[in-house]
């Protein structure tokens, strides 16, 4: 018989949330869902908030390997990285109605204020995606706008799920990120016009979107130095052969590095293949670095 771990009693409260909410899930109900008597339950958490509290910090590290491979996906325009993130939004965050635990704590002891902080932050790391591909897909001028465009965003999601009598599924979800990104495109628009002026109500030095640590800047910087080779192998001189050659292997790193479990010994020889280049040298051994091969 396979034996409870933490993780499991988490996905089955994910699971009983999503249902019927935080505040009418029993720990009764969330043992029995785990395959658990209640007395077990205290095994593992020491109460509800407890169990709430690593609820959210499993939705972050879920959150942290979906932005990661998304980073990874070159090939994907700005207006479709959009439309992804929304839809990992949807699912990571939003399905589990986790944005509305905040209201529904009783902010009385540190357990509480914890978890409140814990689920601004995971609101603070979404707000702050949003605008980063904003501005990937809109340009520096959006920034100005960007935060009444992340408020819009948001309230669309709040009100999709709060408006439905059950579970969205995944085709909802799709249809939901597809309207988010078309409602999108006209806000970007009408601001970006020079013949109109806009009212902008949340600017970016609003503490409502203060800065805050990200938890994926490594999955970024692997994005941004693949990039920054495949450039280079367009633009340095090179036999066809051995262009074409330098190619396949940084697509075969590629690929390796939007694996969830990466082959660090096979990542390594690629590297130093790729690195025999002298202009790919400066950013083979930055992803050295990062993966600590």
């Amino acid at each position: 018989m396979k034996k409870i771990t933490s993780e499991d009693i988490i996905y089955a409260a994910l699971s009983l949330f999503s249902e019927k909410g935080y505040d009418a899930t029993s720990v009764d109900e969330i043992a029995r869902e785990s395959g658990m008597v209640k007395a077990s339950f205290y095994k593992y958490f020491q109460s509800k908030e407890e169990l709430l509290l690593g609820t959210i910090f499993l939705i972050e590290k879920l959150l942290d390997a979906d932005i990661k491979e998304l980073y990874l996906k070159h090939q994907l325009s700005p207006r479709e990285k959009l439309r992804q993130l929304y839809l990992i939004a949807l699912g990571r965050i939003y399905k589990n109605k986790i944005h509305l635990l905040v209201y529904s704590v009783p902010l009385i002891g540190s357990k509480e204020v914890k978890i409140a902080q814990a689920i601004d932050r995971l609101e603070h790391h979404f707000s702050n995606l949003i605008v980063e591909f904003l501005i990937e897909a809109y340009g520096q001028s959006i920034r100005d706008y960007a935060y009444d465009i992340v408020f819009v965003i948001k309230s669309i999601i709040i009100n999709a799920f709060r408006m439905s009598n059950s579970e969205l599924s995944q085709t909802e979800h799709q249809a939901l990120a597809e309207f988010i990104v078309s409602i999108e495109d006209m806000m970007a628009q009408g601001m970006l016009n020079p013949n109109h002026q806009h009212q902008i109500m949340w600017s970016p030095d609003t503490s409502l979107y203060e800065s805050s640590d990200e938890f994926w800047t490594k999955g970024k910087q692997i994005s941004y130095a693949l990039q920054r080779m495949d450039t280079v192998l367009k633009q340095t001189e090179l036999n066809e052969a051995t262009r074409h050659e330098y190619v396949q292997i940084l697509s075969r790193l590629q690929g390796e590095l939007s694996e969830q479990n990466v082959d660090i010994a096979h990542a390594k020889a690629l590297l130093l293949f790729l690195g025999q280049l002298p202009e790919l040298q400066e950013d083979c051994t930055k992803l050295k670095a990062i993966l600590e091969v």
